[in-house]
């Protein structure tokens, strides 16, 4: 048994060992073909050697012949500045208010509807206030309690009870002195032994009781005399002013249940419906100021040293119509804002205008224009296109002569201005431009120093 696995065993071993032998002959023959068919292209395709290689020199690199870039261009304008600044503005209200509710309480009455102008003092709001009526009548009550009694401690005792307290005290004294009588009598009979010490006890304790009820009364009769001490009417005082201090804050909360518009002004939000329950500080109504009225505009970092305070400015409302002209607005500047954007390098700059008619709106666009009290300067201005621009620089590429290419392009880095319509004046950082020189508009951003052009398209302005 084991010889006949050792046969099998070895028998496998050279099959596959046979069977490896005959692939590794089939792949070293195709791959000996392909490697001559190889070398025969590359001789008949290899070049013949030149004279220099024939002679046994090195040859010359070749000269690289660039193909010209196509480009259009444009000329640069030499044109008067006028140091005016155009900007877009927004239109915003004077002022925006959220009028609240001073109390709690169950809406009554809305007067204004959204949109309604209204003036300062006009009630928008009424909240119920027959329960603070009832409060009102309660304190009012105690108040007159309160200052009634007060009233009597101040006067003093009548006359009539003086009198009254002082026949009460004789008759204590009258008492007095005839349980002291039979005290005595009774206490002789006692001695002599006519009467027990129990007969004789309750004389004494007789005497004891007419002695208290008189002194009682003879304080209560110095009390009436005396009338009512100062602490007693100081606290009573207290206490009406504590009821008058109760009083006008129940008219105060029915006061302050309505809401009224604080200024002249336009309702834009209603924020409450009739039956409502307002707690306190439920806001109840929208309300904007649109008489004077403010302009927002965002000032670039160039032209901001240029803005002051209470400068004049022209404010013009676009209408876009031609039967009708153009709105124009006096305004001044009021706030200067000095937190820019930094993405933008904008400022925000405010402006008052008057508005009487309300033709300016919250939320609309409007041109600002400025014009600075300086003398106007003539300055190089390009075409917008020929600006190229990029995260850290803006640049003109500007076509001239060059000896050996014809046209080259050249860049020169500059700093844009105002832009007059589709020009923008441009101060060149490094280098110089002049007017008439050409600048190029149209394959400016595939450029680079140097390069060769060819002028397909000249653009006259």
């Amino acid at each position: 048994m084991e010889l006949y696995v050792g046969n099998k065993f070895a028998s496998r071993f050279c099959s596959f060992f046979l069977i490896f032998l005959f692939l590794s002959v089939v792949f070293g023959f195709f791959e000996g073909q392909t490697l001559a068919q190889a070398q025969k292209v590359e001789k008949k395709t290899a070049p013949a050697k030149t004279i220099e290689q024939k002679a046994g020199k090195e040859p010359e690199p070749a000269k690289k012949s660039d193909k010209p870039m196509r480009v259009g261009v444009a000329k640069a304008e030499m044109i008067q500045e006028t140091n005016k600044i155009e900007l877009p503005g927004n239109v915003l209200p004077w002022a925006t208010s959220r009028l609240a509710a001073e109390v709690e309480g169950r809406v009554e009455k809305i007067m204004a509807n959204e949109g309604q102008a209204v003036a300062a003092g006009m009630p928008l709001i009424y909240l119920r206030t027959q329960p603070l009526k009832l409060e009102l009548e309660v304190a009012q009550a105690e108040r007159e309690m309160t200052s009634n009694r007060l009233q009597e401690m101040v006067a003093g005792t009548r006359p009539e009870i003086i009198a009254a307290g002082q026949a009460a005290l004789k008759n204590t004294e009258a008492a007095l002195k005839l349980a002291q009588t039979e005290l005595a009598r009774i206490e002789k009979l006692f001695k002599e032994g006519v009467l027990s010490s129990n007969d004789f006890d309750n004389a004494k304790t007789a005497v004891d009781r007419a002695q208290a009820n008189h002194d009682e009364k003879k304080a209560q009769l110095d009390e009436l005399v005396a009338g009512v001490r100062a602490e007693e009417i100081r606290q009573q005082e207290s206490r009406l002013l504590a009821a008058d201090a109760q009083i006008k804050r129940i008219v105060d909360n029915i006061d302050r249940s309505i809401i009224f518009a604080p200024f002249d002004g336009v309702v834009i939000e209603k924020l409450t419906e009739v039956g409502q329950w307002l707690e306190k500080g439920d806001p109840g109504m929208t309300l904007i100021a649109t008489n004077p009225i403010k302009v927002e505009v965002h000032v670039p970092q160039r032209h901001l040293y240029r803005v002051t305070e209470g400068i004049k400015v022209d404010i013009i409302l676009e209408l876009r119509q031609e039967d009708i002209p153009d709105s124009v607005f006096k305004g001044r500047v009021i706030e200067i804002i000095p937190f820019g954007n930094s993405a933008s390098r904008t400022f925000p700059v405010r402006i008052e205008v008057e508005n009487p008619k309300s033709i300016l709106t919250a939320g609309m666009l409007v041109k600002v224009v400025y014009q600075p009290p300086q003398t106007p300067s003539k300055k190089i201005y390009v075409p917008k296109d020929a600006l190229v621009r990029s995260p850290d620089e803006v640049a003109v590429w500007v076509v001239r002569p060059d000896p050996e290419q014809g046209m080259a392009a050249f860049k020169i880095m500059v700093t844009p201005g105002e832009e007059k319509n589709s020009m923008v004046a441009i101060s060149p950082k490094k280098g110089r431009i002049r007017a008439g020189e050409k600048v190029v508009i149209q394959g400016n951003e595939r450029l680079r120093p140097g390069v060769s052009v060819e002028i397909i398209n000249e653009k006259s302005h």
